[in-house]
């Protein structure tokens, strides 16, 4: 029971099957007024993205690292095929079209089983260190629940506040992974001195950054959020520029981390224009998501994926030539068409966002054909490389 037996292989494969899916879902269903399970297409597509694709995979790394963390088995074999069973039948009922208290069950069952076998090895080993993304899966809870007390009519505004929430607390997970990885990563790769951390720094970014989602949420026209998503930028940048270095373009599996990183600073940067009132949210929002977590997850998922199956993580996987580079570039350049050109040029908006759901598709098309077979086969019983 190999697939079963960590996190990273069900949730990474069936995450990335799921984006192409919900995005090619997205791309028949729009711009028509379509409903899904009750809910309406935009808040649909909107939260399956951030519940359904970007969860899965901060799901399939954490629940793994957890694991190596505290030692313990605590995502594995049939518990985590029953939550991961719970993740694709929420999925799979909201397609469908079943129900809505069907599909709230289901999710809001997975979301409650992802705290509880995050947090569960955290208490038991006394991992107080890790308390803040348990807290953060707490909160991701709370946030589904507000999405559905929306839809099913019982909080005003509850769908796009629980999204928002949603999409904030999954990029605060991300910033907190990017803050251990992307240091110690670029470190090994180029075999650079440990970059000097400043704990203040540290503070005032994630702090900054739970701000901003709190702004976001409920005052996003506002002159503190304009200074918040400013300031917050900068600070951002900083660290982003302490952590470069010119070599990281030589190493297929850092570059892209950067870029994400640089996605998600952008986002912050243009939420304060949000709160100046000169552009509409939805453009921070896609820099965020599309170009941030699109670019992170994917490249979390092709990294790990050979590091926890005994592969070099220095020769990821190419066919005929193409290789994941190529799935990173389109998703960048996907990711900045996503957030200017329909802002930019408003007369062709309906084919701009074509483009770009198509370019999310195709590049997810491409991941799953390099990773597919590694995902679901048994690994190397030996080491080939390095392995994180």
């Amino acid at each position: 029971m190999y697939f079963f037996e960590r996190a990273f292989r069900s949730f990474f494969l069936g995450g990335a099957l799921f984006s192409v899916v919900a995005m090619l879902t997205w791309w028949q269903a729009y711009p028509a007024s379509s409903v899904f399970a009750g809910v309406s297409g935009v808040y649909w597509h909107a939260h399956e993205m951030v519940f359904g694709y970007a969860l899965a995979t901060v799901s399939g790394f954490l629940l793994t690292a957890v694991m190596n963390w505290s030692g313990q088995n605590s995502a594995s074999g049939w518990k985590l095929a029953c939550l991961f069973f719970l993740w694709l039948g929420a999925r799979i009922a909201f397609l469908a079209d079943f129900p809505l208290v069907w599909v709230m069950g289901l999710d809001m069952a997975f979301t409650f089983g992802l705290f509880v076998h995050f947090f569960w090895p955290v208490w038991r080993r006394r991992l107080w260190n890790q308390a803040g993304l348990a807290a953060k899966f707490l909160l991701i809870i709370v946030a589904n629940a507000l999405f559905y007390g929306g839809a099913t009519g019982l909080l005003e505004n509850g769908e796009q506040n629980g999204i928002l929430l949603g999409l904030f607390l999954v990029l605060a997970i991300n910033l907190t992974m990017m803050r251990r990885l992307m240091p110690f990563f670029t470190e090994k790769a180029l075999q650079l001195r440990p970059f000097k951390q400043s704990k203040w720094i540290d503070s005032i970014a994630l702090g900054g950054f739970l701000l901003l989602m709190v702004l976001a949420v409920w005052w996003p026209h506002s002159f503190l959020m304009a200074l918040t998503g400013l300031i917050l930028a900068g600070v951002h940048g900083w660290r982003w520029w302490s952590w470069y270095h010119p070599r990281i373009w030589s190493v297929v599996l850092i570059w892209p981390l950067y870029l994400s990183y640089a996605f998600m600073i952008m986002g912050m940067a243009l939420y304060g224009l949000v709160g100046l009132g000169w552009i509409p949210a939805t453009v921070a929002i896609h820099a965020l998501a599309a170009g941030g977590i699109g670019l992170l997850c994917s490249a979390i998922l092709a990294r790990i994926a050979l590091g926890h199956t005994n592969r070099n993580v220095f020769e990821p996987p190419q066919i005929a030539g193409f290789g994941v580079g190529w799935v990173f570039a389109l998703l960048a350049i996907n990711g900045t068409v996503r957030v200017f050109m329909p802002w930019l040029d408003p007369a062709n908006y309906v084919f701009w966002i074509g483009v770009s759901q198509w370019g999310w598709a195709l590049a997810f098309m491409g991941l799953l054909t390099l990773y597919g077979r590694i995902l679901l086969t048994p690994g190397p019983k030996r080491s080939h490389g390095v392995l994180l």
